[in-house]
């Protein structure tokens, strides 16, 4: 058995005894059936990997094959995929977000400014603490254990503001909605390093990527549509994709970025991350590539040379299992039965994913590299094309175990 703490929030620590080969998904099901949770979808199990990476467990693997070290093993509920407010129907989905966005809050996640960081603070003493008539001055700091001395009087003046009757449900909604609008809401970053030595923060949102300076100043916003590829090798991740060019009138060339993580499985997460984002958020299903997408780890690995069929050391790359629109009306369902002429409509928008020849098959005998293609091309106003910027030596192709498509692609240009 394996024993697994769950952490709903700082206060509330939730306990478990697992089956040593049960999958992600056992203990993620008893997490939401303990709290009720039917909208599951939004939200996964959060980890610190052997080098301290944050992790999201995937539920279709094997635990024992995902952490790693001596019992007890630590997990946290947070939200996975950040959707609108208005798209949440239960009180407590609603009150894990708050919990995520509060939590990331406090962390720093978020630029804002010392006003607009005073009133959402109130929001969270109204939310935890009630009204102010009934909250004395030490217990701020249950809440805000960083809180300086100097802010606390301009915290009681900005929760004195709110309204006295607002309930503690309703604080977190207006919560909730005050941080939906903030630079970042919904974002994940991954720190990382460009090939000239400088710090940069990749974050992969629901429109596709966003890369910034280490101070948060946006250096590139790449939309899912304009992306061609994206891959990584090692502790390298890559993605290729489509822009204006300046020098050629209302042309596309396609260009391509290059960074650094700090560890594979990193680069591994990030890779995971945009894949399952881009499938959630623009799909209206879920591609049979990307749920059969595999590979093989341990004796599996030799096995599969010769048994290609084996589920010996197989693991799933991905487990993004229904769209933004699917988990919806899914949760519509059930709790309006018998409503379901009545489902509200989600804005959204389709693409579909379809990987390179050589991984069609979805089996891969490594676990240090892959890519995947999308397969819709951009598109541009005023019928303009794709043009390919060519380097003065095109490249050939080569024998090293770099697989990463700028080692194949011809026709390229860098952005630092």
């Amino acid at each position: 058995m394996m024993w697994c703490f769950v952490s709903e929030s700082p206060a509330v620590i939730r306990e478990y005894r697992i089956p040593k080969n049960a999958p992600g998904q056992y203990l993620f099901e008893k997490v939401c059936d303990d709290l009720g949770i039917m909208e599951k979808d939004y939200f996964g199990l959060r980890f610190r990997g052997k080098k301290s990476e944050l992790l999201w467990l995937n539920l279709r693997n094997p635990l024992r094959l995902q952490v790693k070290g001596k019992s007890p093993h630590r997990f946290s509920l947070q939200v996975k995929f950040f959707v609108s407010p208005q798209e949440l129907q239960q009180p407590i989905a609603r009150h894990i977000y708050y919990l995520t966005l509060k939590n990331r809050l406090l962390l720093g996640h978020y630029v804002v400014h010392d006003q607009e960081k005073l009133d959402l603070f109130a929001l969270v003493a109204q939310a935890e603490l009630g009204c102010i008539q009934h909250v004395i001055a030490s217990q701020y700091h249950t809440v805000f254990p960083a809180l300086i001395e100097n802010k606390l009087s301009e915290l009681e003046i900005a929760h004195r503001r709110l309204d006295a009757n607002m309930t503690k449900s309703f604080a977190e909604i207006k919560f909730i909605n005050k941080v939906s609008k903030l630079k970042g809401y919904g974002v994940e970053y991954f720190t990382a390093e460009s090939f000239d030595k400088k710090d940069i923060v990749i974050g992969v949102c629901c429109t596709g990527l966003q890369v910034l300076s280490k101070e948060r100043q946006l250096k590139h916003n790449i939309k899912f549509e304009d992306i061609s590829r994206v891959s990584y090798h090692q502790n390298q991740f890559t993605v290729h994709y489509y822009r204006p060019h300046d020098e050629t009138d209302g042309e596309d060339v396609l260009a391509w970025l290059k960074y650094r993580l700090p560890t594979r499985r990193s680069a591994q997460a990030l890779f995971r991350s945009f894949t399952e984002s881009h499938t959630f958020f623009r799909c209206e299903t879920v591609e049979r590539v990307v749920r059969q997408q595999h590979s093989h780890i341990g004796f599996g690995s030799l096995l599969v040379l010769v048994k290609p069929d084996t589920q010996c050391g197989k693991i799933f790359r991905f487990d993004v299992s229904r769209t933004r629109r699917q988990v919806h009306d899914s949760a519509w369902r059930l709790l309006h039965p018998g409503d379901e002429q009545d489902i509200p409509q989600i804005s959204g928008h389709s693409e579909s994913f379809e990987t390179d020849s050589h991984f069609t098959s979805g089996t891969m005998r490594s676990t240090h590299s892959q890519e995947i293609m999308l397969s819709r091309q951009p598109s541009r106003r005023n019928g303009a094309h794709i043009q390919t910027l060519k380097s003065h030596n095109e490249v050939k192709g080569d024998s090293s175990d770099d697989s990463t498509p700028e080692n194949t692609l011809k026709s390229k240009v860098c952005i630092n």
